[in-house]
């Protein structure tokens, strides 16, 4: 398994010119390079359709192509168009950042061949406090510093320290984020062993945005892990800040300062996030051995009511808020924390499917429809129990194999047609038709 260590940097002033230096050089290599790219794709398209065959049509090129015009710009004046300044960083970060870019073209065709979308490279702006770069060769990581080829010895932040194993490395990524530089380092360690069945019980979580989490044992006890809401918390301060930046001039150092004030308060926003999402993660990985977890799809839950231009969409602003609470919870990144977490020490991620989960009693088996209420009461056998605990425990039965998804009973919608699980359906679904009687009632 490969992981990423990052750590904070605490570079001096002279330092930070040279890490933006070579954050530039980057930038430059790249929109220089996807230009182009741009260029010769054009040129090929026109000859193969003025009846160039593939094979004798001009090349687009390489990464290293790329690279070889690049080393003879430099020798170029800058009047004259040349980069004679990149001579005074290294050589990698424009070198990875034409890689890079080869690497995205190819992982654009990719997504065009199985019918994804596209998301064809773009050039990258000069943002203030934003940038990155990928350095190769000798990297040593030391307890307190970090050796960086053209830069020198980085002093590593105090709480950060011993998160890199020290060492060489071959390659180092440097990222800057609202002002604040950070490095990371990809080591490889070997995957735990499965953990035996009696030496870690099982889970299943139920994730929310009210709770970021319900955990359900087979014992039958009940874990709530709370959501810290880290945008809703700074939601007035960031708020405020945005206001001001709207009121500064373009280009004056006021408008900077205010950028800067949003920036930080981003920052803490997803510091919050993540060390919510690391903590919990760390201490259900720790204490069991297979974790069931609903198959979400984030990405169709959280996506734009907007519509199109012929037929608009509704609610537009409700789901926009919708979407924003539950991207604060962070279930995806949960999800992928879990993972690898597991992985390390010899557990597994169960995915099932999320169906039914909260409309089905945990003690009796009936089906009733609690609609929004935190409360889930089974008309059946008259139990009153928390809506997340209720769902925590059916995925934890779907894990163990003490229910069968597959057998739960069909229910009615509005309509009294009968309606299911999406693949188990068997009957089609058929359309009624709503007309307006007297000018108000549906029928």
């Amino acid at each position: 398994m490969i992981l990423a260590c990052r750590v904070r940097l605490r570079p001096s002033r002279a330092q930070r010119q040279a890490l933006a230096k070579a954050s530039g050089a980057a930038r430059v290599a790249w929109n220089w390079g996807l230009a182009r790219k741009r260029a010769a794709w054009k040129v090929r398209k026109d000859a193969i359709a003025g009846g160039a065959l593939p094979p004798d049509a001009p090349k687009v090129p390489t990464a290293i192509d790329l690279h070889r015009e690049l080393n003879a710009r430099k020798k170029i004046p800058k009047e004259d168009g040349g980069f004679p300044w990149m001579y005074e960083s290294s050589k990698c970060a424009p070198q990875e950042a034409l890689r890079d870019l080869d690497a995205a073209y190819a992982a654009f065709f990719r997504r065009v061949a199985s019918g994804e979308t596209p998301g064809f490279p773009r050039f990258k702006a000069k943002r203030l406090g934003e940038g990155h770069f990928r350095l190769t060769g000798a990297v040593h990581v030391m307890s307190t510093h970090l050796q960086l080829p053209c830069i020198g010895e980085v002093r590593v932040a105090p709480g950060d320290r011993g998160y890199a194993p020290v060492g060489s490395y071959k390659s180092v990524s440097v990222v800057q984020e609202h002002g604040e530089w950070f490095a990371s380092v990809r080591i490889e360690v070997p995957e735990a062993a499965p953990v035996a069945a009696d030496v870690l019980p099982e889970v299943g979580i139920d994730l929310g945005v009210r709770k970021l989490a319900v955990l359900a044992t087979p014992d039958g006890a009940i874990e709530v892990i709370p959501n810290h809401r880290a945008l809703l918390r700074s939601k007035r301060k960031l708020r405020a800040a945005q206001k001001v930046l709207s009121r500064r001039q373009k280009g004056s150092g006021r408008r900077r300062r205010a950028v800067q004030r949003v920036g930080r308060i981003h920052r803490r926003i997803a510091n919050v996030r993540r060390d919510m999402t690391h903590k919990a993660t760390t201490s259900i990985a720790r204490r069991f051995r297979v974790v069931a977890v609903e198959d979400l799809n984030v990405s169709g839950m959280t996506r734009s009511a907007a519509g199109t231009a012929e037929k608009p969409g509704k609610n537009v602003r409700q789901k926009a808020g919708l979407n924003r609470v539950v991207l604060d919870a962070n279930p995806a990144e949960f999800r992928r924390q879990l993972v690898y977490k597991l992985q390390l020490r010899g557990g597994r991620l169960q995915a099932d499917d999320p169906a039914f989960t909260s409309q089905r009693d945990s003690a009796c088996g009936a089906f009733n429809d609690c609609g929004s209420s935190e409360t889930y009461t089974c008309a059946a056998c008259g139990a009153v129990i928390d809506r997340d605990a209720n769902a925590a425990r059916n995925i934890l039965a779907l894990a163990r194999g003490e229910i069968d998804a597959a057998s739960w009973t069909e229910s009615q919608n509005a309509r009294g047609e009968v309606v299911g699980r999406r693949s188990l359906r068997t009957t089609a679904r058929t359309s009624v038709k709503r007309e307006r009687v007297g000018g108000s009632q549906l029928v």
